[in-house]
């Protein structure tokens, strides 16, 4: 679903009918072909690219740069010169970009689900297998315990009201 949404977009983008708005990149960036970390990579795009941002996922932001499209994160992008003197775009203050230089701390904050999205939530296997990947055994989890001297605790189930 998500990569007929990105390739919807991108199609858009193309034709020129999306909703683009310029943002310069901070850094140079391996542009990504879907949201993730992992993703395979679209391109890498220099510091001090002009590109256009055409959509927000969480902290991923869908860019524009020339031949490369495809994903970045949001704190790798800042709004352009112009936006930082006056009120601004509303498009960069939307999306949180930054008007100005970035400091050695970044921090980005990312909104939770919404009820809508946990409505229309599908099931990834895919996700869900690289999410196992990073599971322990019982034993390793007990020795790690130990290790840091925690404490058995007993914890409610989410929704159980008690």
């Amino acid at each position: 679903m998500k990569r007929l949404l990105a390739a919807a977009v991108l199609a858009l983008a193309a034709t020129g009918l999306a909703f683009a708005e310029p943002a310069v990149t901070v850094r140079a960036i391996d542009v990504k072909l879907s949201p993730l970390a992992d993703a395979r990579s679209a391109g890498t795009v220099p510091a001090g690219t002009t590109v256009d941002v055409l959509t927000r996922e969480g902290a991923w932001v869908m860019i524009k740069a020339g031949a490369i499209s495809g994903w970045a994160k949001l704190f790798d992008l800042k709004a352009p010169a112009v936006a930082s003197k006056g009120g601004g775009s509303s498009i960069a203050q939307t999306l949180g970009l930054a008007a100005g230089t970035r400091s050695a701390s970044v921090t980005t904050g990312v909104r939770g689900l919404d009820a809508d999205m946990l409505k229309t939530a599908v099931p990834n296997a895919a996700e869900f297998a690289v999410f196992e990947k990073g599971a322990v055994s019982k034993a390793d989890a007990q020795a790690f315990a130990r290790a840091g001297k925690l404490e058995v605790r007993d914890v409610a189930p989410i929704g159980s009201g008690r």
